[in-house]
């Protein structure tokens, strides 16, 4: 049997995206994919276990060196636990920004540009909005002065717009 080559894994180049409390959805996928590729995904999985903790040799029994206090798959589920309430606190707040981000005296430019921000950030936490939702959000904080553009892009009889039409 074949053995599979040692392949070096560096942080710069494999992982150009570093772990911080706003990205985790973002970084997992990063770190998965890479392992993925490297044919490596069986370690966090499960499918590859450990070495026994213990060895059994001639009637002894001797704690196996080669074992490791923490399997890869022990430390993967400890991220994931550690990160995701973090990532379901982060996605409560976008959600709440966008629902209560009126445009003030931004351009509407400007206004656009945050609440487009804010629905990209959603969907990087594995949340994303829909453009319906999107767009009733942004109509719903407009200043009075845009009402009968609100009222005409309620009319519209075609699917709502795309993020192209808004940002254009």
């Amino acid at each position: 049997m074949a053995s599979k080559p040692i392949t070096q894994i560096t942080a710069a180049t494999h992982f150009p995206i570093k772990l911080t409390s706003s990205n985790f959805p973002v970084w997992r996928r990063q770190i998965k994919s890479t392992l993925i590729g490297l044919e490596i995904d069986s370690f966090i999985s499960g499918e590859t276990q450990p070495s026994s903790r213990l060895l059994v040799h001639k009637d002894q029994t001797k704690v196996n060196a080669s074992y490791l206090p923490c399997t890869s798959r022990e430390a993967w589920e400890h991220l994931n636990s550690s990160f995701t309430s973090g990532s379901r606190s982060r996605v409560i707040s976008l959600k709440s920004k966008l629902a209560k981000n009126p445009k003030g005296s931004r351009s509407v430019t400007e206004y656009l540009q945050n609440m487009l921000s804010i629905a990209d950030d959603l969907t990087l936490a594995q949340s994303p909005v829909i453009e319906e939702d999107l767009l009733v959000h942004i109509l719903s904080q407009l200043d009075d002065e845009f009402g009968t553009t609100v009222a005409a892009i309620k009319e519209l009889k075609l699917h709502y717009p795309t993020r192209n039409c808004l940002t254009n």
